[in-house]
């Protein structure tokens, strides 16, 4: 071979095709594709475990303050962190970011709770953990109605 058909071959191993470029685009097109449904429903399946380790620690909580007191208080909705704290002592650990909790307390034997990330990820518990639900099962779209 003549030294003008060396370089050419020696400059065309050393770079990278467009077709080549465009076929390893496709495939991270596709595999994205693929990937990234699955990991925002691994997140959202981790926000709902979240919520319910929690609500279910709340729970535990809200049963000792009837037990010292006979009652879980005044009837109303106990919204956000302060509001619960201030009534069952209730401190969440390390879950705050972006999580909002309610207790809803009708009567002296009933409450429901729920816990919402979002506008669209909740889990609902009502009358004293007899019925729970979430925004993945339930008919309902909104953590205030019922299960």
């Amino acid at each position: 071979m003549d030294q003008l058909t060396q370089k050419k071959l020696n400059a065309r191993s050393t770079g990278v095709t467009l077709v080549e470029l465009m076929i390893t685009i496709a495939v991270i097109a596709v595999i994205t594709t693929i990937a990234l449904p699955a990991y925002n429903n691994y997140i959202r399946e981790g926000h709902f475990a979240t919520m319910r380790a929690t609500v279910n620690g709340l729970r535990t909580v809200i049963e000792d303050y009837h037990l010292e007191n006979g009652n879980f208080g005044s009837s109303g909705n106990l919204v956000g962190l302060t509001a619960i704290d201030g009534r069952f002592d209730w401190d969440p650990g390390g879950d705050l970011g972006g999580y909002n909790y309610t207790v809803a307390i009708s009567g002296s034997n009933s409450y429901d709770i729920w816990g919402q990330y979002g506008t669209d990820v909740w889990v609902r518990c009502e009358d004293r953990f007899r019925t729970c639900c979430d925004s993945g099962t339930s008919g309902s779209s909104a953590p205030s109605g019922s299960c």
